[in-house]
């Protein structure tokens, strides 16, 4: 996997339990913390292209209570990123949103197939479907993967499929870390995405992708005003 590219972007996953008691809390620590003007500045100043913000999609509307909290960023410097997560204070202001947090740094899946459709007028509706797991290796799981996408992309945007993104986890190559494959997709609505993860079909191909059970879920944005770029 090719991370030379001068045009390279990374998505950084920042998954976790939520610190505060309630999700206004955390709404109100997070817009303290990682969306005061000043850190926004300081994170795009140094390649934060987009910071967006998920909770479990049952739980949109809910109370926190440690429950589970998405960061997916994206970043076009990886020398930024390190230099910005270094900052003591942004560990203090992580540490403050997260009672104990994954994060992790993907880099894009050079050769696999993706896709961004544009949303029709009027279509707002936004969730996310995350899929985690071990592929036998990253040539095998491009071809099993890019057969897979060819075949149920013309079905996944009739059912409401905006975008189709793969990344592995930015490692060492040969190493086990750099097996772990990440795909996410951007759907405008929610009854369609339950359509297709839900077919046969559809999960049947999926499966061959991975060599044991992946992590696989569904996010959408939290109540209230949070504040994303």
């Amino acid at each position: 996997m090719n991370t030379d590219s001068a045009f390279a972007t990374y998505l950084l996953s920042i998954r976790g339990a939520l610190a505060p008691e309630t999700l206004e809390a955390a709404r109100s620590v997070h817009n303290d913390t990682a969306g005061a003007p000043a850190n926004v500045d300081a994170a795009r100043g140094l390649g934060d292209l987009s910071h967006m913000v998920y909770v479990p999609m049952a739980r949109q509307g809910q109370n926190a209570n440690g429950h589970e909290f998405l960061i997916l960023d994206q970043w076009n410097s990886l020398e930024g990123l390190n230099q910005f997560f270094a900052d003591p204070h942004v560990q203090q202001g992580g540490g403050m949103i997260f009672r104990q947090r994954d994060p992790v740094v993907w880099a894009p899946a050079e050769g696999f197939y993706g896709y961004h459709f544009p949303a029709p007028y009027g279509r707002n509706e936004r969730i996310v479907g995350l899929v985690r797991g071990r592929v036998a290796s990253q040539a095998a799981a491009q071809a099993t993967h890019n057969a897979f996408v060819a075949k149920t992309v013309n079905m996944a945007r009739r059912r409401g499929s905006l975008s189709h993104e793969a990344f592995f986890r930015l490692a060492p190559a040969g190493s086990a870390e750099a097996s772990e494959f990440f795909a996410v997709d951007v759907w405008m609505d929610a009854a369609g995405m339950g359509e297709q993860y839900q077919d046969p079909a559809f999960m049947a191909g999926f499966q061959q992708l991975f060599v044991a059970q992946p992590a696989a879920d569904v996010w959408a944005h939290p109540a209230g005003d949070w504040v994303e770029w």
